[in-house]
């Protein structure tokens, strides 16, 4: 009689490094499937929207080319979008005023989308169970890899087939497209490479969002200083700066995309080394063991989220500081728009109506950064929801502490951070002029952009009556902010209805200097914050924190 044996299963190690790749493939797309659905409708939209409404900004006369001429020339302008190469026609226009904004949200979706499903799933233990089955050691990151570059690779594709569909010239729309799809994966890579650098998916992020943040410092300046400077060289420095270099619809330099390939490829490369070299659950260098006792000083969940958001605060700080006063810098330049009437209407729109075109730059700029700081705001309110994922929220709980001091720790440096940053970089812009002998700019900008803080609360008040009536809907926050974010970069110049540019958390809050402060918009939105804090309160006290 025999005895008839099954074959022993397939380990990792006959399987390969790259083994079960499809099936971490599918897990990311089933898990992340509205991250990058979001993403890419958002930044896809942006570009037909702005070439649509080009003639309503660049018209078909000689007051339009004035204008052209005027952006053109204006370092500030060329500073916040990057060089103009062709502002006559739809495609350059578009290109302009969109196409390095759209590149650089990219790279943002694919270096956030890469941590997301590498190291932060890493993290909390879901790479463990999928490697638990025959899963290669390279198979979720590149799994994350294929995601994030297919995701990049469709956006450059609805990009071209958008901006042929409105007529422009077929080589134009595809160096455009590609140019916006490889910063994207080159981003990718920068995310695949901090995610093996450290355990800590919140560190990792900060890494990525910080190097998108000094490519885009690097670009403004480079792009704001005249030639006679000698710092455009540092253009070539920035990845965010290639996609504009590869000029579409001005005569293409199609040799410029494979810098940003050649980035990609060595990252993605360095990315797959060193986690080959590391132990799982760890980072690149290992994290050091704190003392055998904690400091009195971390001895409450106050403590500890002031400690966890630490980080996160100095960056933001020294950052966005960096980038008022570098801002506020070239707050002198508008005499010579003054001159050209069409132009200085063009500004003054950006500006809510300002009579005087600096403060219409100021307003701008503080319409732009206010966004900005409530999505750091909404990433503060977010970290109690992943320490409750992970289980520490469950081990704060277990003591003596309550709920409400619980929520309180982690709301309230939600609060007093994006709000203490905007007003501090409403100072720091308004610094340079002080220090040119207007000392009353300080008050009148620091002052406007304190204005603005009642929009950054009803927004945290919203993520957190999210997070404790219905933790589903987590996303909500998030996408308020990114319509705000396209509204307020966009939406006046391109002409959108006012009642779509009055659909944001920020359009009914008074705007000095460029508008007399009304306190009834300014109450009213203090309240429905304070309104949505409470029931986040309320059902955080009564929901199942697991």
């Amino acid at each position: 009689m025999t005895t008839a044996t099954l074959p022993a299963p397939a380990t990792v190690r006959d399987a390969g490094p790259a083994a079960g790749t499809r099936v971490v493939l599918r897990r990311i797309l089933r898990a992340d499937r509205w991250f990058w659905l979001v993403w890419l409708v958002m930044l896809w939209v942006t570009i037909p929207a702005t070439a649509s409404a080009y003639r309503e900004t660049i018209t078909d006369d000689a007051a339009g080319r004035e204008v052209a001429a005027g952006l053109a020339t204006n370092p500030t302008m060329r500073a916040m979008l990057g060089p103009p190469y062709d502002l006559l026609h739809v495609g350059g226009f578009t290109s302009w005023r969109v196409g390095g904004f759209v590149a650089m949200m990219a790279a943002v979706m694919a270096g956030l989308g890469v941590i997301r499903a590498t190291r932060a799933d890493e993290e909390a233990g879901r790479t463990e169970l999928l490697r638990a089955g025959s899963i290669g050691r390279h198979a979720p990151l590149l799994a994350a890899l294929l995601v994030a570059s297919g995701v990049c690779g469709l956006l450059a594709l609805l990009v071209i087939v958008s901006m042929i569909g409105l007529g422009t010239p077929a080589s134009g729309a595809v160096a455009l497209g590609l140019g916006i799809g490889v910063t994207g994966v080159a981003f990718a890579g920068v995310g695949a490479v901090a995610a093996q650098l450290t355990a800590s998916a919140r560190t990792a992020r900060g890494i990525a969002m910080g190097s998108v943040g000094a490519a885009y410092l690097l670009r403004a300046v480079a792009d704001g200083t005249s030639e006679d400077a000698g710092m455009r060289w540092l253009g070539w420095l920035s990845p965010l700066e290639w996609s504009p270099y590869v000029r579409p619809y001005a005569g293409e330099r199609w040799w410029v995309l494979a810098l940003p390939i050649a980035l990609a490829a060595g990252l993605i490369g360095f990315a797959f080394a060193l986690e080959a070299r590391r132990d799982h659950g760890a980072g690149l260098r290992p994290a050091r063991p704190g003392p055998e006792h904690a400091a009195p000083a971390l001895g409450s969940a106050s403590a500890l989220a002031r400690r966890l958001d630490r980080g996160t605060a100095i960056w933001t700080l020294v950052g966005m500081g960096l980038f008022a006063l570098v801002m506020g810098s070239m707050s002198n330049v508008f005499d010579s728009i003054a001159e050209d009437p069409t132009l200085a209407d063009r500004f003054r729109r950006m500006g809510a109506g300002a009579t005087d075109l600096t403060d219409a730059f100021y307003v701008a700029m503080i319409g732009i950064l206010v966004v900005l700081f409530a999505l750091i705001g909404i990433s503060l309110v977010e970290r109690l929801r992943r320490e409750e994922e992970s289980g520490r929220g469950e081990l704060l709980l277990a003591g003596a502490t309550s709920r409400s001091r619980v929520l309180s720790a982690f709301v309230l440096p939600a609060l007093i951070v994006p709000i203490g940053v905007l007003i501090l970089s409403g100072l720091l812009m308004a610094l340079p002029a002080a220090l040119r002998g207007d000392p009353q700019q300080l008050a009148r900008i620091g002052g406007g952009a304190a204005a603005q803080a009642p929009g950054i609360a009803l927004i945290v008040g919203l993520a957190v009556a999210v997070h404790g009536l219905a933790p589903r809907l987590r996303l909500l926050p998030w996408l308020v902010t990114g319509w705000s974010l396209v509204v307020n970069w966009i939406g006046a110049v391109l002409g959108f209805p006012q009642r779509v540019l009055d659909a944001t958390p920020f359009a009914y809050l008074p705007r000095p200097p460029a508008e007399p402060m009304d306190w009834v918009p300014v109450v009213v939105e203090s309240l429905l914050a304070l309104g949505l804090l409470a029931a986040g309160w309320w059902g955080y006290a009564r929901r199942d924190v697991t």
